[in-house]
């Protein structure tokens, strides 16, 4: 699966979050393609970036509950409703400067995300796309180390897994990627091959626990 990340941000140079996002988004098949605002867009050029992609994630800093200008512009310019992008999947990366816990009913700013984002669904639901669940990154700045390692790792997920991706197929991705930092970096072959050891013990009794289940279900049906 191709990924093509959109980003708009009108202080990309100064902004932690998008540069912690790019770190993530070094991964085969991913593009990470920036709307420059002090450059034209290049229609032919931004519509066959879309045609290559499988999967699109429109990524931005929330602004007056919306998106850059830039991106507005992007989309008036390069889209096209005639089922070009029919079949393709939309995603939305989103970073916002106050707690998750302000986005619902009763909280400080009322609304949530998926319902200040809806303009985004209705255009997915129109170029016959498939919207994805919002990702969204809250007060970024004041994440801990080991948030920011979680938001990471999740990070390179949305970009690269299936949507109905079961948790084998999550632990398994999991641990192709961390095979891959023993090979790029020896150094921490020692401390990642623990962590890849307990994946698999904690595999071992997922496994035995479904075999449970499942037998536990059989024995039902024989009582019937």
């Amino acid at each position: 699966m191709k990924t093509l990340i959109i980003v708009a941000h009108p202080q990309l140079a100064d902004s932690a979050t998008q540069a912690f996002l790019k770190a993530g988004a070094q991964l085969p098949d991913v593009t990470w393609h920036y709307l420059d605002e002090r450059q034209s867009i290049n229609v032919a050029a931004e519509r066959q970036l879309l045609l290559v992609a499988n999967r699109v994630i429109l990524q931005f800093p929330l602004y007056w509950y919306s998106a850059p200008a830039i991106l507005q512009i992007w989309e008036e310019q390069v889209l096209q409703v005639k089922g070009s992008l029919a079949g393709k999947e939309l995603g939305v990366v989103v970073s916002t400067g106050v707690k998750a816990e302000a986005y619902q009913a009763g909280g400080a700013e009322q609304f949530t995300i998926s319902e200040l984002l809806r303009p985004f669904q209705a255009l997915t639901h129109k170029l016959q796309m498939t919207y994805l669940q919002p990702f969204v990154l809250s007060q970024f700045a004041h994440l801990s180390e080991s948030a920011k390692q979680r938001l990471f790792i999740a990070y390179q997920q949305y970009l690269t897994l299936s949507v109905s991706a079961a948790f084998s197929e999550r632990e398994s991705w999991f641990v192709e990627r961390l095979k891959r930092m023993i090979a790029a970096k020896p150094e921490l072959k020692d401390r990642v091959t623990l962590i890849l050891e307990q994946l698999e013990t904690q595999q071992e009794q997922l496994d035995e626990l479904q075999w449970t289940l499942q037998m536990m279900k059989a024995s039902e049906n024989d009582d019937e």
